[in-house]
């Protein structure tokens, strides 16, 4: 993803390591080279960075494609920072500390995205990478090893030099300069183990077969870079982009992978925003106009007109199978390396921001599962930016979350078990299914009867619940702030709605609850005095949100998602 609206246009254009010790030291001051005027490429050689090569070494690198793929589920990107035209703050974000790294894999993630430019900080008549950048780009991949996480890093847009230039005019050019930059990219990421990924480009524009034929030279050059020096760059795991990253082109267009020594060492990447309207627009167009309201169940009544007309639940299902039947069921497995969906806290107010975020909740979650189902690997693309219209997730000025509801959407949707995995004495935050808003126990009550309630999750102890055996299959719900009260069926009530509430804990079965799977890791929970269901009354999407028992009819305000603190 590029920062600019006029990116977003072109996707509706188109149908449809070592491991160390953590170290935090110190930026290199890094300046971008001053450029002036639209890259026109005329050079088709440069000297060769292929200056050292090592012998094939496969310790730490020793895992196929597939093997690999299998060792994380949940990636993140490290949106408009490093690949930030200006240099890595120029987009508005903070350097990449070790400490926001730490956070990204509290949060739940396994991987990490890192887009980055390369064509700034490099000499344009050389295409020599200045070193205090590539020192840079090796500490920020250093501080994802560091914590055990699997790392993707790329030639990004990158000023367009590739990605806009897949045509045979330009094809001599761009290679020179792809050989030239991953010879030394490559180099220098060379100690790190399999952990490192190296992807051959962004999202380059091909939507013909003629295009997709540049577009193989540009991934064989890369391949061939990459091989050429050696070490754990003889196996390393390489990702291959398609044509625009677009569903649809890379089943019909990209029909051959580039030739690699290095057997079943290939991924392929694909990215998605469907509805572009919804998930991304920021200004109505003359093709389309900004959807707010995404989903069954989260449409407006009152704002219809923003309604999203397109790309509904079943698109992602329609589109996703076809990676795996053209990919990953060949052993290829398919990396979706970009989606999300923006949220408009600034556009909508009142009941309608409400909606909005829900939906976004919603979809964002969904899309998660169905990657997941489909076999392909997500990661989120947050840009990091504090305004409105962001993508983002973690707060990059304090290390912290910046979006509760969105983070949850994203780790509850790896869950896609059918059986349990709930845990005794596991402490969870419990969102309900259909609001995506905190089970909690209002105000931080701790006498009797303090009525239970929904929340925007805060990370109170007054919304986190530990999950104790309470004897015969039955739990407790134990809040954190009142530990030696539980969440109860005031009065013993059997019948639908009454007040769900805090209590002391006697051993009344009022008090135990049964954790019941229902689909895509979610739980119905029910009582175990009445045999009926924890339910959010009204389907209320809003805070405080009153919470009631219910006979089971299979609604999502009566199913909760399970997030570990």
């Amino acid at each position: 993803m590029k920062k600019t609206l006029s990116y977003f246009l072109c996707i509706l254009a188109i149908p449809a390591l070592t491991r160390c010790t953590k170290q935090q030291i110190a930026s290199p001051d890094v300046k971008p080279l001053a450029k002036t005027s639209t890259k026109t490429l005329t050079a088709t050689s440069y000297p060769s960075y292929n200056i050292s090569p090592l012998p094939p070494d496969q310790t730490g690198v020793s895992s196929t494609a597939t093997q690999l793929a299998a060792k994380f589920q949940l990636g993140w990107n490290i949106g408009n920072t490093l690949e930030a035209i200006g240099g890595e703050t120029a987009w508005g974000n903070p350097t990449v500390t070790q400490a926001l790294i730490d956070q990204v894999k509290r949060s739940g993630f396994t991987a990490v995205r890192i887009p980055c430019s390369w064509d700034q900080y490099a000499n344009q008549t050389t295409a020599q990478i200045q070193q205090t950048w590539l020192d840079r780009v090796k500490q920020v991949v250093q501080y994802c090893v560091n914590d055990d996480l699997y790392v993707i890093l790329n030639i990004h847009w990158d000023g367009g030099w590739l990605e806009n230039n897949c045509t045979t005019s330009a094809q001599a050019a761009v290679n020179a300069k792809q050989k030239a930059f991953w010879e030394q990219i490559a180099t220098q990421m060379r100690g790190f183990d399999e952990h490192v990924i190296f992807a051959s480009a962004n999202e380059p524009a091909v939507s013909d077969a003629t295009g997709m034929g540049v577009l193989l030279s540009y991934h064989q050059t890369f391949v061939n870079a990459v091989r050429s020096t050696g070490g754990h760059n003889s196996y390393r795991v390489l990702l291959i982009q398609g044509p625009s990253t677009n569903i649809d082109y890379s089943n019909t267009l990209m029909n051959t992978l580039p030739t690699d020594p290095a057997a079943n060492r290939l991924m392929v990447e694909v990215h998605y925003y469907t509805p572009f309207n919804f998930a991304g627009l920021t200004a109505d167009a003359s093709w389309g106009n900004m959807a707010y309201y995404w989903g069954n169940g989260y449409h407006s009544t009152t704002d219809a007109s923003r309604n999203a007309t397109s790309g509904d639940e079943s698109d992602a299902p329609a589109e996703f199978p076809l990676m795996k039947t053209k990919f990953i069921d060949k052993g290829i497995p398919v990396i979706l390396g970009e989606y999300g969906a923006i949220r408009r806290f600034q556009t909508l107010t009142g009941d309608a921001l409400t909606l909005h975020q829900a939906g976004r909740a919603y979809y964002i979650n969904y899309i998660t599962h169905q990657a997941l189902k489909y076999g392909l690997l997500p990661f989120y693309f947050d840009d990091g930016s504090q305004g409105n219209n962001a993508f983002r997730l973690i707060n990059r000025q304090t290390n912290g979350v910046a979006d509760q509801q969105g983070l949850a959407a994203v780790a509850q949707g790896a869950q896609n078990g059918t059986s349990s995995t709930i845990q005794v004495g596991q402490v969870y935050q419990i969102y309900n299914r259909n609001s995506f808003k905190a089970l909690e126990i209002a105000g931080w009550g701790t006498a009797n009867q303090s009525p239970a309630g929904q929340w925007e999750y805060l990370a109170g102890a007054n919304q986190q619940f530990k999950i104790e055996d309470a004897g015969g299959g039955y739990y407790r719900l134990t809040p954190m702030h009142a530990t030696g009260k539980c969440l109860e069926m005031y009065g013993f009530g059997t019948g639908n709605g009454g007040q769900v509430d805090l209590w002391d804990y006697n051993g009344g079965a009022n008090q135990k609850w049964s954790i019941q799977i229902t689909d895509n890791g979610y739980y119905k929970i029910i009582n175990a005095n009445s045999g009926i269901v924890l339910d959010v009354a009204a389907s209320s999407l809003n805070n405080g949100g009153a919470l009631e028992q219910w006979t089971y009819s299979g609604g999502r305000n009566q199913q909760w998602g399970f997030v570990k603190i």
